[in-house]
């Protein structure tokens, strides 16, 4: 593992805001170079052991590197759970990008092969990435993400336009998710697939709910932020239509309508098996070496570093 040091990218976004001095570790697979590399963006709790190490082991063991992001610490944060504006998704967006111009210089990368992944907010954070409009508030950076992969992403919020760079995209949704329910994800993908992106894959894990890396019974976390009931449309300017309340709002209008009105606490998560850790590691790293990332995963045992 590399700790790496880096300035995050800011845009032109209102959520957007001041750089920070960030860290992201870096792990390579045990392959010659260059290899390919997916970006890591973690959920509201951070970087976890059993989450982002995790996934950066089984990519690794697949051939593929890993650079974890640590968005919150860098900003003096912990977690993001009870107060979601601690670090925005757009902020973790900006992260992203600034490690992708980072890999892309890096001799041991391949700069053709670079993607993105994320569990909850982070995986919300790897859809936008995608989106096309977004692209115009990034300002003219000249360089795309290769493929996507968004873990129980949160998609209350949808952009009206959802055109993406017609980049593959895999939704791993989870059916009894009340943080971030799956629906709302599986109606966001069509609307994309609709849009023109014809190399969308979503799969809904039947048992599963939110946080199924955590292995164990389902658990409360009852300081929650939970956006969930909070459903608008971010308009190309920025703004947020309300469909409850029928006018689009600024970022810090819609925060502050959401935290009056929509905005629950509490969620449910965990509850994970090691067969279902086994399946839904197996599809991801599949879906990776449909698109050329990934060797071949079938019937390897999990790695190491799976308990909660």
């Amino acid at each position: 593992m590399e700790s790496l040091a880096f300035d995050t990218l800011t845009f032109d976004h209102p959520a957007a805001c001041r750089p920070a001095r960030l860290t992201a570790s870096l792990h390579l697979p045990e392959a010659g170079s260059p290899v390919p590399c997916m970006v890591l963006l973690t959920s509201s709790a951070g970087v976890q052991r059993h989450r982002e190490h995790f996934y950066a082991q089984a990519l690794n063991e697949a051939g593929v590197a890993a650079l974890i992001v640590d968005s919150f610490t860098g900003r003096g944060v912990r977690r993001t759970v009870a107060d979601q504006t601690l670090v925005s998704a757009a902020q973790m967006e900006g992260d992203a990008f600034a490690t992708l111009a980072l890999l892309r210089t890096d001799p041991r990368i391949d700069p053709e092969r670079i993607g993105i992944m994320g569990v909850s907010k982070g995986g919300g954070a790897a859809l936008n990435a995608a989106v096309a409009v977004r692209q115009r508030w990034r300002g003219g950076f000249p360089h795309l993400f290769d493929l996507h992969v968004a873990i129980c992403p949160g998609a209350t919020a949808q952009h009206r336009d959802p055109r993406t760079h017609g980049k593959p995209m895999f939704f791993m949704l989870a059916a009894r998710d009340d943080y971030t329910p799956a629906p709302l994800a599986v109606e966001y993908a069509e609307r994309m697939r609709k849009a023109g992106n014809g190399r969308i894959k979503v799969k809904v894990y039947g048992s599963a709910h939110h946080g199924w890396e955590s292995i164990g019974p389902v658990f409360d976390i009852k300081d929650a932020e939970n956006w969930s009931c909070c459903t608008n449309f971010i308009e190309d300017d920025g703004r947020h239509f309300v469909v409850a309340a029928g006018r689009a709002m600024s970022e810090p209008e819609y925060q502050a309508w959401a935290r009056q009105y929509c905005v629950t606490k509490g969620a449910r998560a965990g509850g994970g098996t090691l067969e279902l850790k086994q399946r839904a590691t197996a599809d991801l790293l599949a879906f990776l070496q449909a698109h050329g990332f990934a060797s071949q995963w079938t019937n390897r045992p999990l790695p190491a570093i799976h308990a909660a």
